[in-house]
């Protein structure tokens, strides 16, 4: 298309220059021409049917909402259907209106998308926070999005009873929001394949990745050159009483969280993979922290760096092992260890290497 005159009619359009693009035209069939008819407001659905995508060309400013609390502002379903925000903005600017800003499922895409101000408190005798900058249901890919000051979740990535999925999140930016950076849950019955790299999930009210999985599921979790710091709670924590398959790669930094660096509280043994480089420094409590019965398996090409944790100064551990899990592979560094001192779990920590020294101390 001729893009000096996709601008003039943006230019025209002002409040609606957001513009669908589908299958039709297009070098060879292989590019979607640019349907510049079909203006886009919030509670927009993109259906996979055929290849759908969806441009924004400014932002999109969500400023009544609907009743409904489960409604998106931007709803991106099914295989073939995309969403590119152009680095556009998707905001909300009552609070109160709507749940999710973008909704992606069943193998959607959402990419280039800074999302902030969506979800909303809800007073039921108790007060608390409900809903996302992003939803991602039973499978779908976010790349190169920022998600920032949402009232809740930044991203909610739900696998929903008796479902198969698969789920990546690529190269993005989540930080300030009211809750969890990004919280995992798996329902009851539900497989869910789980793919996390080059992700910053920072200052955020609660942890930077919450994993929570209930019984009768499965879960794969990769996740690989990521970060998870500076968060009111613990930098990654996993509360699982279903089926973990969970490797980290490449490097993974969990640094000065206001709780662990990493917490892992499993129900049933599960086996976790060191095949990368995982940094755990200067948390207030401990630096790695399991419960229940965790094999922690540090391969040879990997380490697990927990030093100058306890910040707090209040007894806390680089490495606790607070149930019947055991370490095994050579690669671990920490300055303390401990563990409860009674029955199996007294009997098991890593021979550590002693943390290397700042110039100072």
């Amino acid at each position: 298309y001729n893009s000096a005159s996709a601008s003039a009619v943006g230019r025209i359009q002002q409040q609606d220059t957001l513009f669908v693009a589908d299958n039709r035209g297009g070098k060879a069939g292989k590019e979607p021409s640019l349907l510049c008819d079909s203006p886009v407001k919030c509670g927009h659905t993109i259906p996979g049917t055929g290849k759908k995508k969806l441009s924004f060309f400014q932002d999109l400013v969500c400023t009544e909402g609907p009743v409904n609390e489960d409604d998106c502002a931007i709803t991106v379903s099914g295989e073939g259907a995309e969403l590119d925000c152009n680095h556009f903005m998707i905001s909300q600017e009552t609070s109160g209106s709507w749940k999710y800003g973008i909704c992606v499922s069943n193998g959607a895409k959402a990419m280039n998308c800074p999302v902030q101000r969506f979800g909303f408190e809800v007073d039921e005798g108790i007060r608390f926070e409900v809903g996302a900058g992003i939803l991602i249901e039973d499978g779908g890919e976010i790349k190169d999005c920022e998600v920032m000051f949402n009232v809740n979740h930044g991203i909610e990535v739900i696998g929903s009873e008796d479902s198969t999925s698969t789920t990546k999140i690529f190269d993005t930016f989540i930080h300030d929001n009211g809750s969890d950076g990004i919280r995992f849950k798996g329902e009851t019955g539900s497989e869910s394949s789980i793919q996390i790299e080059g992700v910053r999930s920072i200052n955020n009210g609660e942890a930077g990745m919450f994993l929570g999985v209930l019984a009768d599921t499965t879960m794969i979790l990769r996740v690989k050159d990521s970060e998870t710091s500076y968060n009111e709670f613990s930098g990654f924590s996993t509360s699982s009483f279903g089926s973990i398959d969970f490797e980290l790669e490449g490097f993974f930094n969990s640094r000065f969280n206001g709780f662990d660096g990493v917490f892992l509280n499993y129900f049933s043994e599960e086996e976790i993979k060191v095949k990368g480089v995982v940094n755990l420094y200067k948390n207030k409590y401990h630096g790695f922290r399991m419960g229940g019965p965790v094999n922690v398996v540090v391969d040879k090409r990997g380490a697990l760096n927990s030093c100058s944790n306890d910040q707090s100064e209040s007894g806390f551990e680089d490495i606790y092992n607070g149930g019947s899990g055991t370490f095994s592979g050579d690669g671990y560094t920490c300055g303390t260890e401990g563990n409860p001192g009674t029955g199996p779990s007294g009997a098991n920590l890593p021979d550590c290497k002693a943390c290397p020294l700042c110039p100072s101390e």
